[in-house]
């Protein structure tokens, strides 16, 4: 064999090996990664939203007293940061911004799993940030 062939040979094998091997930013299979412009994503606001609404029922569940809750239920600012990962569906972990009864704002880590083959939408954690 050649140099010439051998060089041919080298090439080929780097450039297949390029295209084949993935880069070092793409995502690992089941990995999170960063949602992109949270903040003007539509459809995380709307998750975020969710997860506020039903913290709010559980609660009122727990507390079984409908107007105790219904008078001072936390409100939904908005999703400051969300990470994705594809697990059994889909799962979100968000940072939500949210307004107490009081008026003033906290902070809560929130994962939310959805199946969409089960219709199934799930709040799994909503948990204030310390």
């Amino acid at each position: 064999m050649s140099k010439l062939s051998l060089v041919r040979l080298s090439l080929l094998g780097f450039l297949v090996i390029t295209v084949v091997t993935p880069s070092v930013k793409s995502a690992v299979l089941g990995g999170k990664t960063n949602v992109a412009n949270t903040r003007t994503n539509l459809e995380i606001q709307e998750l975020g939203r969710y997860c506020v609404k039903q913290f709010n029922l559980q609660q009122q569940s727990k507390q079984g007293n409908e107007a105790s809750i219904a008078l001072s239920p936390l409100k939904f600012s908005r999703v400051v940061s969300a990470q994705k990962q594809v697990v059994a569906g889909t799962r979100y972990d968000l940072k939500i911004e949210v307004t107490q009864p009081d008026g003033t704002s906290r902070m809560f880590d929130s994962v939310i799993v959805i199946q969409p083959w089960l219709f199934s939408k799930k709040l799994i954690e909503f948990t204030p940030v310390k």
